[in-house]
């Protein structure tokens, strides 16, 4: 190989200055694949560590010979594995973008790269000429100092002088340190996790931080500290196992004593071990301190259950990054845990430890995938006009700072934004955006989604699972799950993301934008507009509200949100409105099955939310069972007659008077709850003792005779 010495000496002479500063930077090359190919090849050749990874959105077997001839398995990463190195160090990040930029894998690896380290981005000039969003991120780059970019068509490729700054960086403590920790706001962190279990109970920790600043050694520093006591058990949780991996490591380094097993490790009396979210919640294991990593992607509602269920806590989350949108966190669980837990504390690290304060990656890294995007502060202002704006993603790339705003905005209202929806934003032809805004401010957003209307041929490819299409959801959803043959000859425009200034939300704000967005699907001929959402009954109620209908619900919670998807469509025109008419229809009929089925443990808000959909069973009987029922259900509340003999009429008077909104004092009996979780549901006895703290079969009875006597027997 020849190599190009003043490349490898500017190499030499960047890295010198990246080890002095404590700092990390990237070079990006831009052109034809097999010069591409010698940037990479050159860099592995060159690297002086065994510590670095290659990712490539090809698959192995169509990498170059010369690529694989260096490049050995351990090092390869790609779209389905990136995840498992994250927690690792990496003195080198090799990451190719052939035909997509996996930027969701570059911004979580990126995290990996340690003080003195290069991430080396190779970009295909093809996709650089078709990608919007490669072109913004590129030109981010040429305006950032220390990050570099290489052009193969470039007349004469030059390397910049850098000028070697003797001057050692200031991140670096040097106070003595408790629990082997590196900066004294470590060693706070683990002084106050050690505080959650020596404490008063319900005083739980929240521990934030960007990546890099320790805070998941932390955790595991406090862990040896406990573990070293007699009989400490101790659960962590996340959603993804395979971010524990330094927690697990630094417990094995801190305690080689210590018997380790996969996910566990014991010393003594005492335990830690990894226990998965839906095991968590089912089996409610006892611990003596619970610890949830990267809280920020954990759904809200089972972290809710989670503060419920457990006395002694640490939610640990990363506020920026690809963890989930750690603002949605903050702004919502955070302020809902000072509520219910007012001795709760919150404890924020903001000092780096793998590198040093304002590293030129991680303010790039930042900068250019908005991660660092503020939500300024609103006012709306009464008889000020709401104006509303629809603009394409490469549009609003025309006003940065407005593309800034918006997205702040969708980070704050959604845990599932992440780096690659500003990608989507920018690249998707099919997306337009729906802005409101009043005085220049911008009060809420709506990212919207063209759908269907493609060949008939995939169509039929797609019922016989030989295919799944991106970014068709609807019609896919309603043709593979409702058996709606002729899904993909309608137009929808769906909204993926709706979200409102957490400041103005409750006002109406949210069902004016939901208008908005109906004129524009109208106006571009679509037949639908839906929505896709984790369902509880207050996201429910919503769509409700502005005129959708109920789909589907799915079988599954979705591991996102940890709730049962919805699918949500309103109609545009009588074509529509006709299929419509007949997709709710059909839902309504089978769900009345599926309730004490795939449905049976629904919550009982949402499940009370959708039996008011459901017609009146009465409508297809005669006069005389109306009265059978009647004498039936009166019979039960005065135990005159056993449960059994009565559950049938029992389900058609509640199904018949909660379609008439008959049902009285819903909101503070716990009998209309026992009602759906037996009469509807058909759940065992003993789960529903268990779910509301019930002595047994008589308690629960007589509160089920009560509920009836007082809303049934007198109508």
């Amino acid at each position: 190989m020849v190599i190009d010495i003043k490349r490898l000496e500017f190499i030499n002479t960047l890295q010198a200055h990246l080890v002095t500063k404590h700092m990390r930077s990237m070079l990006i090359f831009i052109g034809e694949q097999e010069w591409l190919n010698k940037q990479i090849e050159q860099h592995i050749s060159e690297s002086k560590s065994a510590n670095f990874l290659f990712f490539s959105d090809k698959l192995a077997s169509t990498q170059s010979n010369t690529e694989l001839e260096i490049l050995s398995s351990d090092h390869y990463v790609h779209n389905k594995n990136y995840r498992q190195y994250l927690g690792t160090e990496q003195d080198l990040i090799l990451f190719e973008a052939f035909d997509d930029f996996n930027i969701d894998a570059f911004a979580a690896l990126s995290g990996t790269v340690v003080a003195g380290g290069l991430l080396v981005l190779t970009i295909n000039k093809n996709l650089f000429n078709n990608s919007e969003f490669v072109r913004y991120f590129i030109n981010k780059a040429e305006g950032t100092d220390s990050i570099y970019v290489f052009n193969q068509n470039d007349n004469e490729q030059s390397f910049p002088v850098i000028a070697l700054d003797t001057d050692k960086s200031e991140n670096i403590e040097t106070l003595p340190l408790n629990f082997a920790c590196k900066t004294y706001e470590q060693q706070q962190a683990v002084e106050k996790i050690l505080r959650v279990v020596s404490g008063h109970r319900d005083r739980p920790l929240v521990l934030t931080a960007d990546r890099g600043r320790g805070k998941s050694t932390a955790l595991a520093l406090a862990a040896v500290e406990l573990l070293q006591q007699d009989n400490k058990q101790i659960i962590i949780t996340t959603s993804h196992s395979e971010s524990l991996a330094i927690f697990f490591k630094q417990l094995e380094i801190s305690l080689p004593q210590a018997k380790t097993a996969k996910h566990s490790v014991s010393l003594g009396t005492s335990n830690v071990k990894f226990v998965p979210l839906d095991v968590l919640l089912k089996q409610k294991p006892s611990c003596h301190l619970l610890m949830v990593d990267e809280a920020a992607g954990v759904p809200l509602p089972i972290l809710r259950l989670l503060l419920s269920n457990y006395h002694r806590q640490v939610f640990v989350s990363t506020i920026h990054g690809y963890e989930g949108a750690g603002r949605g966190f903050s702004t919502k669980f955070i302020k809902e845990l000072q509520q219910l837990k007012p001795q709760s504390q919150h404890f924020h690290i903001n000092q780096p430890i793998r590198w040093a304060r304002g590293d030129y990656l991680e303010s790039f890294t930042f900068d250019s995938l908005l991660l660092d995007a503020t939500l300024p502060k609103v006012c709306l202002q009464q008889n000020v006009e709401i104006e509303y704006k629809n603009l394409s993603g490469s549009q609003l790339l025309l006003t940065p700072g407005l593309l800034t705003q918006v997205f702040s905005l969708l980070v704050s209202a959604h845990y599932q934004t992440k780096p690659s929806d500003l990608k989507m934003l920018l690249d998707n032809e099919r997306v337009r955006l729906v802005l409101q805004i009043q005085n220049e401010q911008l009060l809420g957003v709506v990212f919207l989604l063209a759908e269907g209307d493609i060949e008939q041929a995939l169509s039929a490819d797609i019922k016989h699972s030989l295919r799944r299409i991106k970014g068709h959801f609807t019609p896919q959803s309603l043709l593979v799950h409702c058996a709606v043959e002729q899904a993909f000859e309608y137009n929808y425009q769906r909204i993926v993301r709706i979200a409102i200034h957490p400041e103005l939300q409750q006002l109406g704000l949210g069902h004016k934008l939901i208008a908005q967005c109906k004129r524009i699907a109208i106006e571009q001929g679509s037949d639908f507009i839906s929505s896709s959402f984790g369902a509880n009954a207050q996201l429910l109620n919503f769509w409700l509200s502005n005129d959708f209908s109920i789909a589907r619900i799915g079988f599954s919670k979705d591991k996102a949100s940890g709730e049962h998807s919805a699918l949500v469509l309103q109609a545009l025109n009588s074509k529509s409105d006709v299929l419509l008419k007949s997709i709710s229809n059909q839902f309504n009929i089978d769900f009345q099955y599926l309730m004490s089925d795939e449905y049976q443990y629904l919550p009982t808000e949402l499940m009370l939310l959708i039996l008011q959909q459901l017609p009146n069973p009465y409508l297809s009987l005669d006069d005389q069972q109306v009265l059978i029922d009647q004498q039936t259900v009166s019979d039960f509340a005065l135990g005159y007659r056993v449960f059994s003999c009565c559950a049938p009429a029992l389900q058609r008077k509640f199904l018949a008077l909660l379609q008439q909104g008959k049902v009285s004092n819903l909101e503070q009996s716990l009998g209309y709850k026992l009602m759906i979780r037996k009469v509807i549901q058909q759940q065992s006895w003993s789960e529903i003792y268990a779910e509301f703290n019930l002595t047994g079969k008589k308690q629960t009875m007589q509160l089920m005779k009560e509920f009836s006597l007082y809303n049934w027997s007198v109508k």
